[in-house]
């Protein structure tokens, strides 16, 4: 069973309703760090021969285009996790749209290749914003990878492994976070916090549980997570644990993933072709 790859590519000050640094027009005046941390990404990528899906922040692309060709040259497949790293339920449609029509277009003109892929930050999909899927579709994007099966953080009732939607504008794939079940809820184990927290034998255990049952798990990291010496930020202490807890361990536990999963890029998971 062949599993997702998935890198978020934003830098370390990319922390949404956050005052201050949520602020696009003061990313200008913090330390770019981002090419320096992706090429950590990309030198345990290469040693284990493997290729992932980059989300890329438009944002991103626009300043440092010759880091996404880069990626792409080195046979990624660059995604879009929207242009400002807004949120879903915090834009209209109208502003979602152009958020995403903005990333599309500074991505594809880096990598003259179609973008496939959309994350939302921050899982942050609900409910009442599914328009989002007919909007991604509206604008070329065959799939999506927003959607997490929880109670509070995304909707119980989303899909646990990938699926189809149908849209106005034709179908397009879900590949939602991968959870585990744990009592009456789900749990994410496979980045981020999650993967921090959870111990290296138990991630391990589920992957190989869901992948015998014939689906695969998508493991998702941030290059800022490789970086303990990154300028840290005053946040909520809740906000705080969530981003810093254990940071040292995501290099280390994605190394192990790596040595003894095979991986891939989302769209060859998917069978996605253009």
């Amino acid at each position: 069973m062949i599993n997702g790859l998935t890198v978020d590519l934003e830098d370390w000050y990319h922390i949404c309703g956050v005052e201050g640094y949520s602020d696009p027009q003061k990313w200008d005046t913090y330390e770019n760090r981002i090419i320096r941390n992706t090429d950590k990404v990309l030198t345990l990528l290469r040693t284990y021969k493997v290729k992932a899906t980059f989300f890329v922040l438009g944002y991103i692309a626009f300043k440092e285009p010759g880091l996404i060709k880069t990626i792409k040259s080195e046979g990624h497949e660059i995604a879009t996790h929207g242009f400002y790293h807004k949120r879903i339920f915090e834009m209209t449609e109208r502003e979602f749209e152009e958020d995403v029509n903005k990333s599309i277009s500074v991505i594809s003109s880096n990598i003259n290749e179609r973008v496939l892929g959309f994350r939302a930050p921050e899982w942050s999909i609900r409910k009442n914003t599914l328009w989002m899927l007919n909007a991604l579709r509206k604008y070329g994007i065959l799939y999506d990878s927003s959607m997490v099966p929880l109670t509070r953080m995304g909707y119980r009732d989303y899909p646990v492994y990938p699926c189809c939607y149908n849209t106005d504008y034709g179908k397009i794939w879900e590949f939602p976070l991968t959870t585990t079940r744990l009592f009456w809820e789900r749990l994410p184990f496979t980045g981020g916090l999650p993967l921090r927290l959870c111990p290296y034998f138990y991630i391990v255990s589920e992957i190989k549980k869901i992948n015998r049952m014939g689906f695969p798990a998508m493991v998702y990291i941030h290059p800022w997570e490789f970086d303990k010496e990154q300028p840290r930020i005053d946040l909520p202490l809740s906000r705080r644990f969530m981003h810093y807890f254990n940071i040292s361990a995501t290099p280390r536990k994605t190394e192990g993933l790596l040595s003894n999963f095979q991986f891939a890029p989302i769209k060859n998971i998917l069978g996605i072709t253009t």
